[in-house]
Formats: C-alpha cells, sequence, structure tokens
C-alpha cells in the first residue's frame, strides 16, 4: 500500500511545472508561518480567517486540477448573472454579444461527431480564437451562454476545456471563476490530456504575444509563427474552427510605453503586461458590442506524432491561415468594420 501511495503522488508532481509547485508551497509555508509567529500578536478572530485561506491554498491550489481536466461548473456557464456584464438580449448588458457562424450546419455535423468514440470515426475540434486582446472578453462568449452558444451547440461548452495563461490561475478568486468556466493550463501536456480524454479544445494561439500587440480599434493577429495547435490537430485529427471576435480592440486604449522592458518580460517569464485604460481612463471597458465570428470546421486527417512532418504543419497552417482571412473579409462589413483590414503578424 505504501509502495503504491509513493507511486501515486510521484506521478501527480511530475504533470505540475516545479516552478509552479515550488510556488504553492511558498505561499502555504507563508501563510503557516505568519499564523504561528503572530499567535501572540492576532486577535483570534484574525487567526480564525487564517484557517480558510490554509485551506483553500492547500485544496484549491494544490489538487493540480488545472493541470488536467480542470473542475468545470456547467450551472455557472448558464447562469444568467453573467449577461449583466455581457449578454445578447439583456438590455442592462454593459457589453452587447452575438454570434455569427459561417456554416452552421457543418458546426453541428462537427460537434455530433465529437459525441462519436474514436473507433466509430469520432473527432475533436481544436477552436481558435482571435484576436487575444486585452482581456479577451469574447472568450467568456463560448464558454458561457450569453449570446446562446450553450443553447445551441451545448457539447462545446460542457465538453470541452480552454487553455489559459499559467499565471492567471495563480490568481485567487480569478483562478475559480475559470475554472469554473472550464479552463486549464495551457502546457503542451495539458492540451493532449484533454483533446485524449475525448473533450474539445479552446486556444488562443496568439497568447501573450498577441496581448502586446493589440491597439485600439486595429485588427491584429500573431500566427505565421504560431503553429503548435496546428501539429496538436493533426496528431489528434481534431477539426480546426477559426474564431474572430470584432469589437475585442474597441474596449481600451494601449500604450507602447516601456514596450522593450515589457517584451523581455514576456520573453523571460511568459507574462505579458499591457497597459491600458478604458471607460473615462479606468480599467472598465468601453461598452461595445462583440459580435463573434465562428468559422466552418476545417477537416484534418490524423498522423501519429512519429510521421509529422514540417511540411504538413505548413500546409495545414497555410489552408488555416487562409480560412481566417477568407471569413475576417467576409464577415466585416455585416460586423460594422467595412474598412477593416486584418494584420497577420
Amino acid at each position: 500500500t505504501r509502495a503504491r501511495l509513493r507511486v501515486r503522488v510521484a506521478s501527480g508532481a511530475r504533470s505540475v511545472p516545479r516552478n509552479m509547485r515550488v510556488a504553492q508551497i511558498a505561499v502555504l509555508g507563508a501563510a503557516v508561518a505568519y499564523v504561528y509567529a503572530s499567535l501572540d500578536v492576532l486577535p483570534p478572530h484574525t487567526i480564525a480567517l487564517c484557517v480558510p485561506l490554509v485551506y483553500y491554498v492547500v485544496f484549491s491550489y494544490m489538487d493540480h486540477a488545472e493541470y488536467g481536466l480542470g473542475k468545470p461548473w456547467v450551472s455557472f456557464a448558464r447562469w444568467r448573472g453573467l449577461h449583466f456584464l455581457i449578454g445578447a438580449h439583456e438590455t442592462s448588458s454593459w457589453l452587447k454579444a452575438r454570434i455569427l457562424y459561417d456554416d452552421e450546419s457543418a458546426l453541428k455535423a462537427c460537434e455530433l461527431k465529437g459525441l462519436l468514440p474514436d473507433s466509430e470515426g469520432g473527432a475533436r475540434a481544436i477552436f481558435a480564437c482571435f484576436p487575444h486582446g486585452v482581456v479577451s472578453f469574447h472568450h467568456g462568449v463560448l464558454m458561457t451562454d450569453t449570446a446562446g452558444f450553450v443553447s445551441k451547440f451545448p457539447t462545446f461548452v460542457t465538453n470541452r476545456c480552454d487553455l489559459v495563461a499559467s499565471i492567471t490561475l495563480a490568481v485567487p478568486g480569478y483562478r475559480e471563476l475559470l475554472m469554473w468556466l472550464g479552463c486549464v493550463d495551457a502546457g503542451k501536456k495539458t492540451a493532449k490530456k484533454v483533446l485524449n480524454s475525448g473533450k474539445h479544445l479552446y486556444v488562443l494561439p496568439g497568447g501573450e504575444a498577441e496581448q502586446l500587440l493589440t491597439e485600439y480599434k486595429k485588427h491584429r493577429v500573431f500566427l505565421n509563427s504560431r503553429k503548435g495547435f496546428v501539429k496538436l490537430a493533426i496528431e489528434h485529427g481534431a477539426a480546426l474552427v477559426p474564431v474572430y471576435a470584432f469589437g475585442e480592440t474597441d474596449m481600451y486604449h494601449t500604450t507602447e510605453f516601456l514596450m522593450p522592458a515589457r517584451k523581455l518580460l514576456m520573453k523571460h517569464l511568459r507574462v505579458a503586461v499591457p497597459l491600458f485604460w478604458g471607460l473615462c481612463g479606468s480599467p472598465v471597458p468601453k461598452r461595445t458590442t462583440l459580435v463573434v465570428v465562428v468559422g466552418a470546421p476545417i477537416a484534418v486527417e490524423k498522423v501519429s506524432s512519429e510521421n509529422i512532418t514540417r511540411e504538413m504543419v505548413e500546409t495545414t497552417h497555410l489552408k488555416f491561415l487562409n480560412a481566417l482571412k477568407q471569413m475576417f473579409d467576409k464577415h466585416k462589413e455585416t460586423c460594422g468594420y467595412p474598412n477593416a483590414v486584418l494584420e497577420v503578424f
């Protein structure tokens, strides 16, 4: 029994990046040390408040759910209270949101195919979403039913995981919100685990580089060198679904101030630090309408990882890029941006 326990603990530990595990232990140690050192100083009620804090750190941060399939709360994704922030039909919503489908029937067929086991021709889908923007509000539109996505394509929401930056899952409170919405760590091992489990995957390929590229009312995507999600699709035979959100870059102004230093920080720590302001110079986003365009699924033939060639990845990547451009040009006038130009970096 002890041998089995040691094996399980060890295998679980290997799934967590060393730097994140050290940070978790450091936070727990600091909390315990603070309480112990302050026993003679702090009043009992303050010490009592530290108990749930330690409990939260241990059972939330150390369960490592973000490196697996997360801990989604489907009822939360359907909660109508979210419509106060983003909503398609609510007059009280701060941000209006609606979804356009390039080929709704093809998307429904893709969803139904995802319900089948691999032995019967089942396949997953990877939704590649652009642009990242400062906050990526459009990502929330596809995580919830604020614009009717859950109602129309239920398993694309209930049977999927979203990849998000590790740093966002380290913020107390915000971490829980993201995980309730089905988010997991944006690592290659985690992505493979999600697809192998039979779930769909949502990614923001541009990542922190695209976040720093964000400029008010500009349409910029960082895609030319981002091919990992394409290789992942080939390895698992997952369909690629292009997604573009018009209005994502209309919420905040940004600045180039200290950009070299911020790029250096991004390169070494994988953290983007956008400098931005919204309504009246505050962090509150400007009221706008998000129009999320979901493209037709691009079928991808499954090839074992050892047989994937660079040419396969390049060809599929180019096919996806062209589909994204065509979808953008097709819908930009309908979405209220007739003169918009998609800049690809």
